[in-house]
Order: C-alpha cells, then sequence, then structure tokens
C-alpha cells in the first residue's frame, strides 16, 4: 500500500514529506484552483524540483458552490469543475477526493432523496466526463453527521457513486469519520473495487498516528486491504509535521 501525507500546498511539509519517505502528497484542489496563473506556475516548479509526486487532491468543491437545493448554479459550478481538473491534471493529480461539506451540505425542505439525485447529477453528468478527459479518479468521501448532514456512511457513499454509473467515480474510506459513525470494517473490507483512497489519522484526538499510541490501525488496514485499496494519505491536525510525519509513517509502515 502506497501512504502519503495531506499537506495542502504548504511547501515545508511538502519537503518532508519527500524526505521522510512518504509515496506521495496529497494537496488542495481548492486551494490551487484560486491561484493566479503566475502562483500555480511557480507551485508546479516547486514540485517538479522536489520530486515528491502529487498523487491526490483534498477540497474538491469550495462551500461557496452549493450542489444541493432548489436552485443550483450549475453554470459557475460547471466552470470551477473545469479549471480545477486542468490543474489538477497538470499537477500530476490521478485522484481527486470529494468531501466537500460545505457545497454538499442539505438545506432545510430538501429531502435526502432529491439531495442524492442532485448529488448524483453533478458526479455523472459534470464531474465524470471532465475528469475523464485527464484520467482522474473521483473518490466520494463519507463525512461524519457533525461535518455534513449527507453521506456519511462508507456503504452510503458506494451507493452514490453506483447511481452515477460512471468507472472513474468510486468511494474513500476515512478512519476518522468511519470511527465516529460507527461505520462496520466488515463491510467495507466486502466491497471490492469500490473504495479506491483512504485517510487515516488516530480517531480519538485526530492526530497522527505514532508508534506507542494504543489506537488499533491493523482492522482498518485490514479492510482496506480486503477492498483493494492501495492508496492511504495521512490527514490529521499538527503543531509539528516535521517531527511527526516520520513517526506516523513508521506506525503505518510496522503494520
Amino acid at each position: 500500500m502506497k501512504f502519503g501525507a495531506c499537506v495542502g500546498t504548504d511547501e515545508d511539509k511538502i519537503k518532508v514529506s519527500k524526505e521522510v519517505g512518504f509515496d506521495y502528497v496529497e494537496t488542495n484542489l481548492t486551494d490551487i484552483t484560486a491561484m493566479t496563473d503566475e502562483e500555480f506556475e511557480t507551485f508546479l516548479l516547486f514540485l517538479r524540483k522536489i520530486g515528491i509526486p502529487c498523487e491526490a487532491s483534498n477540497c474538491f468543491i469550495p462551500g461557496n458552490y452549493k450542489l444541493v437545493g432548489e436552485i443550483v448554479d450549475y453554470k459557475s459550478i460547471s466552470a470551477y469543475v473545469i479549471k480545477a481538473l486542468a490543474r489538477a491534471s497538470r499537477v500530476g493529480i490521478k485522484l481527486a477526493v470529494f468531501g466537500s461539506g460545505g457545497a454538499r451540505r442539505v438545506p432545510d425542505g430538501i429531502s435526502k432523496e432529491d439531495a442524492h439525485k442532485q448529488i448524483v447529477y453533478f458526479l455523472k453528468e459534470i464531474v465524470s466526463p471532465e475528469a475523464g478527459k485527464y484520467g482522474i479518479m473521483i473518490a466520494i468521501e463519507p463525512l461524519n453527521k457533525e461535518a455534513c448532514n449527507c453521506v456519511n456512511s462508507v456503504p452510503e457513499g458506494v451507493a452514490i457513486a453506483r447511481a452515477t454509473g460512471r468507472n472513474n467515480v468510486k468511494t474513500l474510506a476515512d478512519l476518522f469519520h468511519v470511527y465516529l459513525e460507527n461505520d462496520p470494517l466488515d463491510k467495507i473490507a466486502a466491497l471490492k473495487g469500490e473504495i479506491i483512497h483512504a485517510h487515516i489519522a488516530n480517531p480519538v484526538a485526530r492526530c497522527f498516528p505514532a508508534i506507542g499510541d494504543d489506537f488499533d490501525y491493523m482492522p482498518f488496514i485490514s479492510a482496506l486491504k480486503s477492498a483493494g485499496c492501495g492508496r492511504c494519505s495521512v490527514e490529521a491536525d499538527t503543531k509539528d509535521f516535521a517531527n511527526e510525519a516520520p513517526k506516523a509513517l513508521a506506525r503505518l509502515k510496522s503494520l
């Protein structure tokens, strides 16, 4: 399994990730889409200089783009998606995580069924064709109910992905959200070919995994392997990335 680190566009974190031996880094797609052309070209040059693949991205859709509701501005959303995925391709991103809790939050008066239909439409008709131009996979990220009121379990994410009928739309499993929602790991393990990316942290405090911490990560890693997931990023809070990143990688490799 490949292990990466969620680093946003932080150059220091990218350098450390390369130095300590992560296989790739995961960037923030909202941030790189918001860059000026000059800023983006500078970021590309930096990534090439450091030499670590930037295989994945999170924060696909900013919260100000509302995907669910009585009125959805698909013209503006489509323009954003076109720009975001074009830049993602130039960065070398192979997989874009669709968490975006603010964008997909269901407003009052909209049923869960209708919300699912709008999300399926967005992924099927707007995202999938554009991502397909660049060979980019999309991974729906189920979020805990405190983070978003829509798509809260891995099986629910898989159901949405399947409903799109698109081969480049699959699902992510994030240990933090899985833990908070008590998502059964045996069900995740059985979803062969459906889980294409993962996030990991010590879910008790959403901190970096570390040698000697008392959380048992093995059941989650085993479930990912059974499902055929080959890539997992550390996504956690830290005040000392340079110190905690190598310990996290060592802990994960020890599994």
